[in-house]
């Protein structure tokens, strides 16, 4: 079986902007891409209260399938023939998500986020930043709030660096991505700004720098086969990684991830970058207990 790019959906235009990337990825990478939409059950939708007086369609579950099955269908048809399934379930939609993503047979959840509306009007918002936190997999998160091309092309990757081997562990598959694509790559790694002029302070600002850019340049030199530029510059990190970001096509970047009731817990520069960055996202996770 075919490894699969598992794409939730949630019934809205918006939560459609993850299709493009992950056709892209399934045709360069010979996968296929599984559709998932999950729907509330009824004891939960009654509890609503702008479901106080439920739709007609809500009283017949085989209806409700039928009409997700038709949704998805429909989406299939817009992709390349044969490359795409469906599936449809009953639950939550995060806890769905992250359960079929540990199944062994998903390569990467590919979603939008800010998505709003369709069956249930669950906020994808929120979906995503569960599975953000929750996934144990790659996730490549899209800003629904942008233009998709019909057609993405990947010409730059931006990946972020601090220095530790944990950032350092999103470049394996930052290569394997500029190798498929014909893309080059940008380390980037801000230096801490420190605005206050002192002369002591400025000297430490500066060899920091330095040392920075010899830390980027080793890093370069273990990929020779690939053609990667380097960038240090002295600002806030969040700042400097949303200005890098606008001028490459995707980011690639690591992440903590834990397990237990620290799994909804994850690195506040990744999630302020998957709110802040209009790009695509590709997150690689490095699980602790």
């Amino acid at each position: 079986m075919k490894k699969r790019y598992l794409v939730p959906l949630d019934g809205s235009g918006l939560g459609e902007q993850a299709l493009p990337w992950a056709e892209l990825l399934a045709n360069t990478f010979d996968c296929e891409i599984e559709l998932l939409r999950c729907y509330e059950p009824l004891a939960s939708v009654y509890m609503l209260p702008e479901f106080a007086m439920p739709a007609p369609v809500y009283n017949d579950q085989s209806a409700v399938q039928e009409q997700l099955e038709s949704y998805l269908q429909s989406q299939v048809n817009t992709l390349k023939p044969g490359i795409a399934h469906m599936t449809v379930c009953e639950g939550d939609p995060a806890l769905a998500i992250l359960d079929r993503s540990a199944t062994g047979e998903i390569e990467t959840v590919v979603m939008s986020s800010h998505g709003r509306g369709g069956l249930g009007k669950w906020l994808l918002g929120s979906v995503a930043t569960k599975v953000l936190r929750g996934s144990k997999i790659p996730l490549l998160v899209i800003n629904a709030n942008t233009d998709v091309p019909r057609h993405p092309k990947v010409q730059k990757i931006l990946v972020p660096l601090d220095g530790s081997e944990l950032a350092e562990k999103a470049l394996p598959e930052a290569v394997v991505l500029a190798k498929a694509f014909g893309a080059s790559i940008l380390l980037y790694r801000s230096v801490t700004l420190t605005p206050i002029g002192h002369p002591v302070l400025d000297a430490a600002v500066a060899l920091e720098l330095e040392n920075t850019k010899d830390y980027l340049e080793a890093v370069r030199g273990r990929y020779p086969d690939v053609e990667i530029q380097t960038k240090a510059k002295v600002t806030g990190p969040k700042l400097g990684l949303e200005n890098e970001a606008d001028k490459c096509d995707l980011v690639v970047m690591s992440s903590h991830g834990r397990s237990g009731w620290k799994r909804w817990m994850i690195g506040s520069v990744t999630e302020n970058l998957v709110q802040a960055t209009h790009k695509p996202l590709l997150i690689i996770y490095h699980w602790e207990d």
